[in-house]
C-alpha cells in the first residue's frame, strides 16, 4: 500500500492559529481591504521559520493609508508603513506567541509578485 501525503491547511498549530484568527478578525475590521492572509512556509512545511501574515489592501486604500509609500515603489522605507507594520507585527506576536512577519501590501503588488498559496485569516462567517 502506498503512503499518501496528508494535505494540511497550515503547519501553525493550535491554539496559536486560533489566536491568530481572532487577532486578524480585529485587523480586518480595522483596515478592510481584502483582509489578512497567511502566506509562505507555514502553509507548506512543518519547519517554518516565521509566520507570514499579509494584509492586502486595494491599491487606492494602500495609497490613502501610506500616501508617500508608492512614490518610488519601495514602501519598506516609508516611515508610516514601517511604524504600523512593526507595531502590528509585535502585537500579533504577543497575541499568538508566534514569530510573526506582518506586512501591509497593495493588491497589485501582492498579485503580481507573490504567486504562492494564500489562506484567508480572520473571517467572520454569518455576519
Amino acid at each position: 500500500m502506498s503512503e499518501t501525503t496528508k494535505h494540511k491547511a497550515s503547519y501553525v498549530g493550535a491554539p496559536a492559529v486560533f489566536q491568530l484568527e481572532l487577532a486578524c478578525q480585529h485587523l480586518n475590521a480595522a483596515f478592510g481591504g481584502y483582509g489578512c492572509y497567511l502566506v509562505g512556509s507555514a502553509l507548506e512545511r512543518p519547519d517554518w521559520r516565521d509566520v507570514d501574515v499579509r494584509l492586502i489592501l486595494r491599491d487606492e486604500e494602500f495609497s490613502a493609508l501610506f500616501p508617500d509609500a508608492l512614490s518610488d515603489g519601495r514602501w519598506e522605507s516609508d516611515s508610516r508603513w514601517l511604524v504600523m507594520t512593526s507595531a502590528i507585527r509585535l502585537w500579533l506576536s504577543r497575541q499568538t506567541g508566534l514569530p510573526v512577519d506582518f506586512q501591509f501590501q497593495p493588491q497589485t503588488h501582492a498579485n503580481e509578485r507573490h504567486k504562492g498559496r494564500r489562506s484567508a485569516l480572520g473571517l467572520r462567517l454569518g455576519q
